[in-house]
């Protein structure tokens, strides 16, 4: 079984539906595998047995113990009289990334079994010290050229300078792999002393040797390789071709530009040999050649590079998705604007004019506009692509031209203008300018039902309240399309007033359809926008409600709850004194109401009504909600502990569950005082990072950085997220890194790239490409560029290839609330997905920001997410399966 970790479905703002693994529905807060408490003991007793079988059977089994007992166990192990065993406690050694495990190992290196030779290396690979990575230079001498190549490997992966000058006596290995690997070491290391020495390989008669020679030259970024890389443009080798045009891409040679433009035009086997050389059998093609040549043009950038790019989108198709040229030209990006805006203004090919516009768009260069409207006018651009570019552009001001195309005789023009036109709006801004042609046409006999429901959509992003006006009477329409775009559409904006009244009202209808997907669109939509008047029919609804209802009115109570306060009386009408006169007469509120329907509400009705309470602003929720913690059953101290995220007032109560004897409580309070703690909860948090608990601990390392991303006081806790990186635990690692991103802290040395480049868990690497993106510095980029061209895992190698840039903190404008459903996913099954989120899922959220909450889903299978930062959420195993 596993998880899927596919990037997740965002759901109109509130509602997210997440995949988990089957298997992940353990107990919640369990581990993976259990031992019983005498097996440790066990294990280091045989491990000293006169019996060489019976040590090797122990050794096999230290990888299963807790990282502190099996670290000691193999450090007294290592010198074992028996290769086997010391072979197990090696890879054991590698698993738990040992501190200072190379230094053990440095006499292996001179041992007759070659095993052991390769185990030193792999494991001084894995966990290097300055003395073992130096004594790897005698190795570069042994006999069997496997030891040689891991050596290198080794040497290369530490990135010491005193590994340069061994490392280039051995470039002329006996073995083309051997060569091929120092190669790459030396470009790994970063030191120019390499760059003389390795041009002369690049006439190496061998082209992996060839190919790993031009990549290192790339890495070490020096301008004298670019001659040698210039011939290397003719290799017979396509896979020599694509590194070395990729490498005079990273050395930005404006001198290397016409060679490059010649690959972007040459047909397939156009270009020349070297003399003797012999064909590649690489699946590499010319068309590869091709691409990694556009993608070396937009790098460089220079005016006669983005003039090459220029050409050869005559030859592109500006209807497909995606466009190697366009990306090359949007990766050269600001310097490419000009040039693409004297493109539109001259007499280009539609092929040209329709690629420069769409490279204007993604580029978000606004000051194109004039240029993109004017070309659209003149016939110059077509109208779908020049549209497309405009909606991508993202200025409001192109709204006007985009809206006068809405009534297009073309059904594929109409379309693009009303997908133009959407993206232009935002219902955070309220812009009535498209509600009246939008009007026209959805009330237009002959306008297609797919129209209709695209123009309806387009009107809920205005924000408008005439659009509301126009919207509210189609919302009992019988095409149910057309009603569920409606209904969605109502709940994009709140409206105002008598509005506001109908709005609510006519969703609080939607709530009795027949329709289960008309239920929920509508639960959704007034999670977003029922005014406070709402709450109380909503909870009257949820404690009589089916079973099968009771989620949906929870997504919808909670959502009016946040707009709600004590004082609410159930009337939008009345002012606020009224409501409070109706609270006084009766001597309760509508927390006392929700607190009163808790005591007796079934368990799906509670996690609703306690979510609610969190939502709901005002001190008299979270008093409630701290006063519930006391004496509430274990569900109810999770939900609790989540709940209060949204009341810094509660802080004590959260410091309270932070202690909480189960671990699916502490992990919700500990990541709630992320959200709502000060720099006072940072003595707290800090001792949490060693909670045996794995959620726990890494929530706490999220938390850390939250707070002290907050207080401005990164160097207060830098320190301790740094001593968390050895964490045996991958999650409390990536957390470690996580939140050392979010706090603007850095560890010192190259901690970081250490776990970019070999930590074997695809979560830490994930974060580590994102905290070293945002450095800027050379030994960085470097790390991320090598990790982008290696990294076994494509996703992760993307993450390399294209990390976030530096960010402002994020502010509320940028966060939404968002609400999680975990849905078990069982690959053992063919893939099968339940039809029910699954209560006290274990689960691993990975937000925006890169932060991982930990924990295990409420009683109905949900989890809710105060103030997510915008952007993509994706899901990662849960932490009892992560090894």
């Amino acid at each position: 079984m596993r998880c899927s970790s596919s990037p997740l479905r965002r759901l109109p703002q509130v509602l997210l539906v997440v995949a988990a693994s089957a298997a992940a529905l353990a107990s919640p807060g369990g581990a993976a595998a259990t031992l019983w408490p005498n097996v440790p003991e066990q294990i280091a007793r045989a491990l000293t047995s006169g019996d060489a079988s019976e040590r090797r059977l122990a050794a096999t089994r230290v990888g299963e113990l807790a990282p502190e007992t099996a670290i000691g166990l193999i450090q007294r192990g290592m010198s074992d009289p028996d290769v086997e065993v010391r072979l197990h406690l090696a890879g054991a050694a590698v698993r738990f990334r040992m501190p200072r495990a190379g230094d053990v190992v440095i006499e292996w290196l001179g041992e007759g079994d070659a095993r052991l030779r390769l185990a030193a290396c792999d494991v001084i690979r894995a966990a290097p010290t300055d003395r073992s990575v130096v004594a790897l230079g005698r190795v570069l001498g042994d006999p069997d050229p496997h030891v040689r190549l891991a050596a290198a490997a080794a040497m290369g992966a530490a990135g010491l300078p005193d590994a340069v000058s061994p490392l280039l006596g051995h470039l002329d290995d006996a073995a083309p792999e051997v060569r091929a690997e120092v190669a790459r070491a030396l470009g790994r290391i970063g030191d120019a002393r390499a760059v003389v020495p390795l041009i002369g390989k690049v006439q190496d008669s061998v082209p992996e040797v060839r190919k790993s020679t031009a990549r290192a030259l790339g890495e070490l970024g020096d301008p004298r390789a670019v001659s040698a890389l210039l011939l290397a443009l003719q290799d017979a080798s396509q896979d020599v071709r694509v590194e070395a045009v990729t490498a005079l891409g990273r050395l930005r040679s404006d001198d290397a530009t016409s060679a490059i433009a010649d690959l972007v035009t040459a047909s397939p086997g156009a270009a020349g040999a070297l003399p003797g050389a012999r064909p590649s059998d690489s699946a590499t093609s010319s068309n590869d050649v091709r691409e990694a040549a556009l993608r070396a043009l937009g790098r460089i950038g220079s005016e006669a590079a983005v003039k090459a790019l220029l050409a050869a989108l005559a030859k592109d198709n500006p209807a497909a998705p995606r466009s190697a040229v366009r990306d090359a030209l949007v990766s050269a990006g600001g310097a490419a604007v000009p040039a693409l805006i004297a493109a539109l203004a001259a007499a280009p090919s539609a092929n040209t004019a329709a690629g420069a516009a769409l490279v204007l768009g993604d580029l978000k260069a606004r000051e194109a506009l004039p240029a993109l409207a004017r070309g659209m006018q003149r016939g110059v651009v077509p109208l779908r692509h020049g549209l497309r570019a405009l909606g991508a552009l993202g200025d409001p001001a192109a709204l006007p031209g985009v809206l006068e195309l809405l009534g297009d005789a073309d059904p594929a023009v109409r379309a693009e203008a009303i997908r133009a036109a959407t993206a232009l709006l935002d219902p955070a801004r309220p812009d009535g300018r498209a509600v009246d042609p939008a009007r026209a046409l959805l009330v237009d006999p002959a306008t297609a039902p797919d129209e209709k429901v695209a123009l309806v959509q387009l009107l809920g992003r205005t924000g408008s309240p005439r659009a509301q006006a126009v919207l509210l009477p189609l919302a009992t329409t019988r095409a149910v399309p057309l009603r569920l775009a409606v209904i969605e559409a109502l709940g994009a904006a709140r409206a105002a007033g008598k509005l506001g009244v109908a709005v609510d009202a006519a969703l609080l209808a939607a709530l009795d359809d027949e329709s289960a997907d008309v239920r929920l669109r509508a639960a959704i939509a007034l999670s977003r926008v029922a005014g406070p008047g709402s709450a109380r029919p909503l909870l009257q609804r949820l404690t009589v409600a089916a079973e099968q209802d009771r989620g949906a009115l929870g997504i919808a109570l909670s959502g009016a709850l946040s707009r709600a306060d004590d004082a609410d009386d159930g009337s939008d009408a009345g002012g606020a004194g009224e409501g409070k006169a109706a609270r006084d007469a009766s001597g309760k509120g509508l927390v006392h109401e929700i607190a009163s329907a808790i005591a007796s509400a079934p368990d799906a009705a509670r996690d609703a009504l306690l979510e609610g309470l969190g939502r709901m602003p005002g001190q008299a929720a979270g008093a409630a909600l701290a006063r519930m913690a006391s004496a509430a059953p274990i569900d109810d101290r999770r939900k609790i502990a989540e709940a209060l995220a949204g009341h810094p007032e509660a802080a004590p109560a959260l410091r309270k569950l932070a202690g909480d004897p189960d671990p699916g409580v502490r992990a919700n309070a500990v990541w709630s005082l992320g959200a709502a703690g000060d720099k006072d909860a940072l003595p707290l948090l800090l001792p949490l990072l060693k909670d045996p608990d794995a959620a726990v601990a890494g929530n706490a390392a999220g938390a850390i950085g939250r707070v002290a991303g907050r207080a401005g006081q990164p160097a207060r806790v830098a320190a301790a997220l740094c001593a968390a990186l050895p964490d045996a635990r991958p999650y409390v690692r990536a957390n470690a890194l996580a939140g050392l991103t979010v706090a603007g802290a850095r560890c010192d040395g190259a901690a970081a790239r250490d776990l970019l480049a070999r930590d074997p868990a695809e979560a830490v690497r994930f974060a580590a490409a994102d905290h070293l993106a945002r450095s800027g510095a050379d030994d960085d980029r470097r790390a991320l560029a090598r990790c982008a061209a290696e990294d076994r895992n494509a996703a992760v190698a993307g993450r390399c290839a294209h990390a976030a840039p530096p960010r402002a903190p994020l502010g509320a404008a940028a966060a939404e609330d968002v609400v999680v459903f975990v849905v078990p996913f069982d690959a053992g099954r063919g893939g099968s997905v339940r039809d029910a989120p699954a209560p006290r899922a274990p689960f691993a959220l990975v937000r925006a920001d890169g932060l991982m909450r930990l924990g295990v889903a409420d009683r109905r299978g949900e989890l809710f997410e105060r103030g997510a930062p915008r952007g993509p959420i994706r899901l990662a195993v849960p932490a009892p399966l992560v090894k």
